[in-house]
């Protein structure tokens, strides 16, 4: 059974909560207490984070949006699958963020619904940003990529002997041969 620290270095705690360069997470684990402790003495005393700009960086703008297309045109299978691999690398950057900056998502989660009477608003937040959600839309994402990939393979031996024999025979199994050949013997 693990033993509990008899006392908790508070102004410690106050001065890496004001400094805001690590996650209360993160300080509460260094101290071996709960984040709910450093959260609840914080507001009982008052302390206030300085808001982060050395980590935060120019959010990427987003690409500007493709070019409208013609109905009657017809996409060619490995043209959407090179547009839907880039749609599926922009959500694995976007999920990439979200699992590096957990801790800072679920911080700010935590201020936001801080003055909520109920907490549900506050438990479907921290929902979105866990772990088993983050790993159902990377299996989401590759099961899509995967798909992408065999839609756009170049079709095989068998498939293109049947697209042959379909030209020849006019699609039907019981089409005519056409005319006769002639042939010369000699």
């Amino acid at each position: 059974m693990a033993t509990r620290k008899s006392t908790i270095d508070w102004p410690r705690i106050e001065l890496e909560y004001l400094a805001n360069e690590d996650s209360i997470r993160e300080i509460a684990d260094r101290h071996e207490i709960s984040d709910t402790a450093i959260r609840k003495r914080a507001k009982a005393e008052g302390w206030v984070r300085a808001v982060r700009t050395a980590n935060r960086r120019e959010p990427d703008r987003s690409p500007p949006p493709p070019p409208a297309m013609d109905p009657e045109k017809r996409r060619e299978p490995g043209e959407i699958a090179d547009d839907g691999r880039g749609i599926v690398g922009r959500m694995l950057d976007e999920l990439d963020t979200i699992t590096s900056r957990r801790g800072e998502l679920e911080d700010m989660i935590v201020d936001a619904t801080d003055g909520d009477e109920d907490d549900a608003r506050r438990d479907a937040m921290m929902k979105a940003v866990s772990l088993p959600v983050r790993a159902k839309t990377m299996q989401t994402l590759a099961l899509a990529l995967k798909t992408l990939n065999e839609a756009s393979a170049p079709q095989g031996k068998k498939a293109a002997q049947q697209e042959k024999a379909n030209a020849i025979g006019g699609g039907s199994r019981f089409a005519g041969l056409g005319p006769p050949k002639l042939k010369a013997v000699t």
